[in-house]
């Protein structure tokens, strides 16, 4: 723009000139909004993109492909374990079984014994189930989240809680 322009409508009058400057002022406003949107909206498409990197980027999907591998592995191994705390489960119930079936005619020391032995077998049974569910619990949550779905290792997710304990 020219100052021509402006000398002309300064002599048309107040009113002329006016509009001439309110038109200018808004031509920048309207100009610098838009280059402001601009700039945010290239900004959010650059925040997009590196959060897009931070998840999905080599690293990263080795990272958590590795976590499921880990967590499955210790699922399995959890498992494993509560066979093993069932045995011994089993195993204090037949070592006191040659006290007879009924535990009212044992001693009173060996009752005493047994209930302590069995009742050691159930709260290690116990924790060991409720670590189990725990991972479990860990290993479905991450699976339904959209950026580690593509990880998981395991066709069929694990079942929620081991069966009930028995005994």
């Amino acid at each position: 723009m020219s100052w021509k322009k402006y000398e002309q409508a300064a002599e048309r009058g107040p009113i002329p000139i006016g509009l001439k400057i309110v038109m200018t002022i808004f031509f920048f406003v309207i100009v610098i909004g838009g280059l402001g949107i601009v700039g945010s909206a290239l900004g959010w498409f650059s925040e997009a993109a590196q959060v897009a990197s931070e998840e999905f980027a080599p690293r990263a999907a080795l990272d958590k492909y590795e976590w499921f591998i880990d967590q499955a592995k210790a699922i399995d191994k959890m498992d494993e374990d509560i066979a093993i705390f069932r045995q011994r489960q089993t195993s204090v119930k037949d070592q006191y079984a040659g006290y007879g079936d009924d535990m009212s005619k044992w001693q009173p020391h060996i009752q005493a014994q047994y209930n302590k032995d069995l009742g050691q077998a159930r709260d290690d049974l116990t924790a060991i189930v409720s670590q189990r569910n725990n991972l479990v619990r860990e290993y479905n949550a991450a699976s339904a989240k959209f950026n580690w779905s593509l990880f998981e290792t395991k066709n069929n997710q694990p079942n929620q809680t081991y069966e009930e304990l028995t005994g």
